[in-house]
């Protein structure tokens, strides 16, 4: 070959890589200057007390109240955690619990599991409640346990350490618990992030690396979909929800795979639209159900984790509907989990459609920002939206953001 013809080649290559390599240098926040993130807070910024590690948040619509999951020890999350590969000690395990946070008055309630002894290492979490009865709330929630099969080899390298499984509990809105129902395994469900409820019976779980540990992980980690689409979505359903062994009666399937970094779910503008995260890159994932399709996406210049959607309930009022998706994510990934893990917060808003390529435009805008001081990591937000008859004529909501690694949840009055 000659050089005319090398250097074509080379040309090319380059040609083709620059663009994804740039976009991960920003995203994982490489390009980012160290120092140069500056706080956006908002208003009135303090934090909840008794949310520590509370990674995922849900509304629920119906009472107004969020739903979480926090841990009960500090310490913990780094000796036992796989979602960030840490195993040195899978003795440590915490006894976390489910919250419930009043948007109104910032209080938290943890409630007691009384038939539940743990442990419960949280992590994602999802809740739905009936059409016809609101009160009822089924909680679907990430647990991430060690393997036995590993307790007894703890030296292999073929068997995995984690045996993550999701548990379902009941909560009867006004009461002070929740009641197990029963605990789910199945060998697709290899590394939870999060889940989709459908139903009381019927949910998606998101595998969010095809590897657990080591350089491939990592590989996953800063590579993008055409090289590394290696996590899947699965479709889980329940026959018995009582069942005392977590083998029995569940069926699963997968719904989706070729997927990179498939990570945070939410629920979306109806209740066929299902959000996904891939995490690394950057990449909020739009789909619909029945049957389970992609249909649109949005690029962030930052990594992501959880998404929510939030629904003006003040858009007649105010004549301007403010409606977003509310996505979180890290400034700094690149350092995470060893960084100060600053924080960004973006509502994502339709602008209209290009015309030229029938393409929905976006318009992003950056609504809080922290350095990591008062918020470490950032991993799903929710916004409350806030009467104007009560605020002033101001259009603003409460904006609640936590993350896996943050010592409470933290909230701020924003403008929309």
């Amino acid at each position: 070959m000659s050089t005319t013809a090398i250097l074509a080649v080379l040309a090319s290559i380059t040609a083709v890589l620059y663009n994804p390599i740039a976009l991960r240098v920003k995203v994982l926040g490489i390009s980012r200057g160290y120092g140069t993130i500056q706080n956006i807070h908002g208003e009135e910024l303090r934090v909840i007390p008794d949310t520590l590690y509370c990674e995922d948040l849900h509304h629920h619509l119906p009472s107004g109240l969020l739903f979480g999951a926090s841990e009960d020890n500090p310490d913990n999350r780094w000796k036992w955690f796989p979602p960030i590969a840490v195993f040195s000690d899978p003795t440590a395990l915490g006894h976390g619990t489910i919250v419930v946070i009043d948007p109104k008055t910032f209080t938290t309630t943890r409630l007691t599991l009384p038939n539940f002894p743990g442990p419960f290492v949280t992590h994602g979490i999802d809740i739905y409640s009936p059409p016809t009865d609101p009160t009822s709330i089924y909680i679907f929630a990430v647990n991430h346990l060690p393997n036995p099969a590993y307790l007894s080899s703890p030296t292999s390298r073929t068997i995995p350490a984690a045996r993550s499984r999701i548990e379902l509990f009941h909560h009867t809105l006004g009461s002070a618990s929740a009641t197990h129902l029963r605990s789910i395994y199945h060998p697709l469900i290899r590394t939870p992030n999060d889940i989709y409820a459908i139903n009381s019976t019927s949910f998606l779980v998101t595998n969010d690396h095809y590897y657990r540990s080591g350089l491939l992980r990592s590989y996953e980690d800063i590579g993008w979909e055409a090289l590394a689409p290696w996590t899947d979505l699965i479709a889980l359903d329940l026959t018995d929800l009582h069942a005392t062994n977590d083998t029995a009666a569940v069926t699963a399937s997968v719904a989706r795979k070729g997927i990179h970094n498939n990570n945070g779910l939410g629920h979306g503008r109806n209740p066929g639209e299902v959000l996904i995260n891939d995490a690394s890159a950057g990449l909020l994932v739009v789909a619909q159900l029945d049957p389970f399709r992609f249909s649109g996406s949005v690029q962030l210049p930052c990594t992501l984790d959880n998404p929510s959607y939030f629904a003006d309930p003040y858009a007649a009022q105010t004549g301007r509907d403010a409606s977003g998706y509310v996505l979180a994510g890290l400034a700094e990934a690149a350092k995470f989990p060893k960084g100060d893990d600053p924080v960004m917060v973006w509502l994502v808003q339709p602008a209209g459609v290009n015309d030229a390529q029938g393409k929905v435009e976006w318009t992003q805008k950056l609504i809080f920002q922290d350095d990591g001081k008062v918020l470490r990591s950032a991993s799903t937000a929710v916004l409350v939206g806030i009467d104007p008859v009560e605020n002033a004529g101001r259009k603003q909501a409460w904006l609640f953001v936590t993350g896996p690694l943050s010592l409470g949840v933290v909230v701020s009055k924003v403008d929309l």
